[in-house]
């Protein structure tokens, strides 16, 4: 009887790891039922995930990807030429065209030992990444470990120097109030200036982020409430940030409508203190 060949050992690899889902996913799911033309809408936000990990061997040779109903792993190897830089890319397009179908996503991007093939993906990478999404994240932003910044230097572009390709990671890098770098996915300076969106645009943009805000603040759940409170917080700034241009700033004179549009956008004020309220009398009661 022929002796069978040993399977080579499996070792784990120094991997970038994205783990990302959606924020309310269950609710979405319910909605389905009730409004079925719904789940047409779902389906795509849900392919336009997928997307953020688009096959492409000859570009990313080290790209392996993981789907399961509103969750998306995506890995690379550490030495993947730009594979920080790009995979950021793909983050904040994904994120703000989600935002603009009605959706939002809560994820992690951190780097460590990780097993990814076709048909399993595990390690201590992954365990971070998790962790991350859902005990660190909790509201609907895309945490980035700051270690990635190391991995980008290190597998800099042939058309980049470290610091070059540092620059461009840590553009889309915001540190939030509580330390932890996200992605911000609300500022003109964040989808304009560094994402390249359409200024024009950008009003009818940030009126879907309030869109999201007004319904969010609604919620029975004083949980649900702390995220989208999170989101109005990002919201006001947003609309501050123009507020306070001196008539003859530059961008003032060159985005004249634009600049009304924003600085008339609702505040949702009493929603909010109402909401903050909620969430108070929760965390007191808990």
């Amino acid at each position: 009887m022929a002796k069978k060949a040993k399977a080579k050992p499996k070792k784990y690899e120094e991997r970038i790891v994205l783990f990302i889902d959606f924020l309310g996913f269950k609710e979405h799911v319910e909605k389905t039922v009730q409004d079925p033309p719904f789940l047409t809408k779902l389906l795509a936000a849900m392919d336009q995930v997928a997307a953020i990990a688009k096959d492409d061997k000859e570009f990313h040779k080290s790209q392996r990807i993981t789907h399961f109903s509103d969750c998306i792993v995506v890995s690379y190897r550490v030495d993947e030429e730009s594979a920080v830089f790009w995979l950021l890319m793909e983050i904040a397009f994904c994120v703000v065209g989600l935002v603009e179908a009605g959706f939002l996503l809560r994820g992690a991007l951190t780097v460590g030992p990780l097993h990814h093939s076709r048909k399993h993906v595990v390690g201590p990478a992954l365990v971070e990444a998790y962790r991350l999404e859902s005990k660190v994240a909790k509201y609907p932003r895309v945490i980035i470990d700051e270690k990635i910044i190391g991995v980008a230097k290190a597998a800099h572009s042939e058309d980049h120097d470290e610091e070059h390709e540092e620059r461009f990671v840590r553009d889309f890098m915001t540190e939030d109030a509580d330390g932890k770098h996200y992605f911000d996915y609300v500022s003109w300076r964040s989808v304009v200036a560094i994402m390249g969106g359409d200024n024009d645009g950008y009003p009818a943009y940030l009126h879907q982020v309030g869109e999201l805000v007004h319904a969010g603040l609604k919620h029975a759940e004083p949980d649900v409430l702390a995220k989208y409170l999170w989101l109005h917080r990002q919201y006001l700034a947003a609309i501050d940030v123009v507020k306070a241009l001196p008539q003859d700033h530059p961008y003032r004179l060159e985005s004249p409508e634009e600049c009304e549009l924003i600085e008339t956008l609702p505040t949702f004020t009493n929603l909010a203190a109402t909401a903050g309220a909620k969430v108070q009398a929760a965390l007191q009661a808990s």
